[in-house]
């Protein structure tokens, strides 16, 4: 079997082809959700094979799939239709298991004469059933045989499907939530639903899962604690919803549905983001104060009253609520990022790099938090630091130009003894195509580059 780093090395490629192919969601509420339901069962497995990251596919497809490396993906559609915690944990436990049964690898094993950039197209092609991966890339006999030849066998579902028992038993979740996601997905496709989730292709036996599992359910002793949908799920689906749809559309869709349900809690939360996306901020922000107003004990609305002042533009108010709300809530990830956010925007970048740096490195160096990350160091100075994180940043985003200029210009400009710049050193990914060129600044003029590249990283929005 192919070892563990080419294993790695090959989620890495696969992940740089998925994200041509796909839109992420990178809200970071939703995002942490993910994250969190996830490590609830990486924390029941003695030693995890993987770094494992968590990403949601903004597609209205009830899918999830999990790639080598520990690389899970969950489309936005799965999300809106689950109705536990339970349920949406037991699907990311199902996928852990293929990973952690290294079933993939096993299966490469089988297709020797492909190298790691063929095997990544096609298994992109395999696992969205869309995009050039889906057309393109599986036009050819060899190629389409060998994107059968990855597919999971009922075996591996069976494996997998065992260790995500045992691990939700363990943890005290319902198994029976994998049944009930399983039946959800067989009635869209029995109803020919546009949704159809390319799961029930890349999964098979479906049906024969049901069966066992209900079995095994049946005569094993698990003590289930948790039965019911959070607080925290709602809200991401409300945001989920938002997020992926037309934000006008919606605002009347809020208006009608509040008419038959006044003072619906939900309703009011979707029609407040709705009007953010909109961008129709003082409507928003109205409908939030409501909803403090009604809800005082729901301290999460002074959040997102935080964020949308930030959103606005008025970063005095943002960071007056962010403070206020993170003196009972300093563990919210999402309001220290803003708070950092908003410090930045009005030139306070000592404060803002602490808060942003703790996001960073809470959400395991997530490079996602890396472009803020990179804009704080900048504003102080710390040039070879915040082309290391712009590097971090635009490698995530796949601009690999962008990625190759600042991962040159940290090299040259971090001490040698850095320890940014021994991680530099471990790495080497696409952009190391272009490291031999001489890093000059887009501008042209030598130099630490920051000015001219700031200022076109700034003017876009991410």
């Amino acid at each position: 079997m192919m070892s563990i780093e080419k294993e790695k090395e090959l989620g890495r490629r696969l992940l740089e082809e998925i994200r041509t192919q796909v839109e992420f969601v990178d809200d970071q509420e939703v995002v942490q959700y993910v994250q969190s339901a996830g490590e609830k069962i990486l924390k029941l497995i003695p030693d995890p094979l993987y770094q494992y990251r968590f990403f949601v596919i903004k597609d209205e497809g009830v899918n999830a799939f999990a790639i080598p490396g520990g690389f899970v993906f969950v489309h936005s559609g799965l999300l809106e239709v689950v109705d536990s915690d339970d349920e949406f944990i037991c699907v990311l436990a199902h996928e852990i298991g293929h990973v952690e049964g290294r079933h993939i690898a096993r299966r490469i094993e089988r297709l020797k004469r492909l190298n790691i950039a063929s095997v990544a197209a096609i298994l992109a092609g395999v696992f969205l059933g869309k995009g050039k991966a889906g057309s393109a890339i599986l036009a050819t006999t060899s190629a389409l045989n060998a994107s059968i030849g990855l597919k999971y066998s009922r075996e591996d579902e069976e494996e997998a499907d065992r260790r995500a028992f045992q691990w939700l038993c363990k943890a005290g979740y319902n198994p029976m939530g994998l049944v009930t996601v399983l039946q959800k997905m067989q009635r869209m496709r029995w109803l020919g639903t546009d949704a159809i989730p390319s799961y029930l292709s890349t999964h098979p036996g479906t049906a024969e899962r049901i069966t066992y599992l209900e079995d095994l359910i049946k005569t094993s002793n698990c003590h289930v604690k948790f039965h019911r949908a959070s607080r925290e799920l709602r809200r991401v689906q409300v945001r989920i919803s938002v997020f992926t749809k037309d934000p006008y559309l919606l605002i009347g869709r809020y208006k009608t549905a509040l008419k038959d349900s006044p003072g619906d809690e939900y309703l009011q939360y979707g029609l407040c983001l709705a009007y953010l996306e909109a961008r129709e901020f003082n409507n928003a922000i109205n409908e939030l104060n409501a909803l403090i107003k009604g809800h005082p004990k729901r301290l999460e609305y002074k959040k997102d009253l935080g964020v949308a002042y930030y959103l606005k533009g008025d970063y005095g108010q943002a960071i007056d609520v962010l403070n206020n709300y993170l003196k009972s809530n300093s563990k919210d990830l999402t309001a220290r990022l803003y708070l950092g956010k908003s410090l930045l925007a009005v030139s306070r970048p000592k404060e803002a790099l602490k808060s942003i740096k703790d996001v960073y490195y809470a959400l395991d160096e997530d490079p996602r938090i890396a472009f803020d990350l990179g804009r704080s160091l900048a504003a102080l100075h710390q040039e070879g630091e915040a082309h290391y994180y712009f590097y971090q940043f635009y490698r995530w985003k796949g601009q690999l130009d962008a990625a190759s200029y600042h991962k040159r210009m940290a090299i040259r400009l971090l001490p040698k003894d850095s320890q940014l710049l021994r991680k530099i050193g471990e790495s080497r990914d696409e952009s190391d195509e272009n490291n031999n060129q001489d890093p000059i600044s887009p501008g042209g003029s030598r130099g630490s580059g920051l000015g001219s590249s700031y200022e076109v990283v700034h003017s876009k929005k991410f």
